[in-house]
């Protein structure tokens, strides 16, 4: 009886000492389905900026499209913002950290952190941000477009890894 209960004691412990939901030995964890979804559409959004593909972007980003940031001018149209990434010759980008907050059906909220390296001068420049997007899938399907993009420039040498 008593070796019976030690057993059942340390089976418990073992199952306690397991990671909850999906995650690996170092303790990541599995990125969720909408994660997934998401970070598909941010990558087809980063390769259609590199691509300098209008019609790519126009299939992720909607007619009323603003950008914020908190440098002057605040807000910056689809029209503007369009013209200053087709204004710069991207080389490479990277997203990380990329989070899902689903509001509804209909609304969700993707924020991660953005690596771009793009060249203005003979020498290339590496800019990091923290971006949150608002999306909304309108009409039947999965026919998301993101409304607005939220973008705060990480500053100093400490945020890049």
């Amino acid at each position: 009886m008593k070796g019976c209960r030690v057993a059942t004691i340390l089976v418990l412990l073992c199952i306690l000492r397991m990671p909850c939901g999906a995650q690996d030995q170092k303790g990541h964890k599995a990125p969720t389905g909408l994660e997934v979804f998401f970070s598909k559409l941010e990558t087809q959004w980063l390769s259609a900026e590199q691509d300098k593909d209008p019609a790519a972007l126009n299939r992720v980003v909607a007619d009323d499209f603003h950008l914020w940031t908190s440098a002057p001018p605040g807000s910056i149209s689809r029209e503007e913002w369009f013209a200053g990434i087709f204004g710069r010759k991207f080389l490479s980008g990277q997203l990380r950290q990329l989070a899902v907050r689903d509001l509804s059906p209909e609304i969700a909220v993707v924020s991660f952190v953005k690596t771009e390296t793009f060249q203005q001068t003979p020498t290339p420049q590496t800019e990091e941000s923290f971006v949150v997007d608002i999306w909304i899938n309108k009409g039947s399907g999965d026919n998301w477009r993101c409304t607005d993009r939220y973008v705060s420039r990480l500053q100093g040498p400490s945020h890049l890894k």
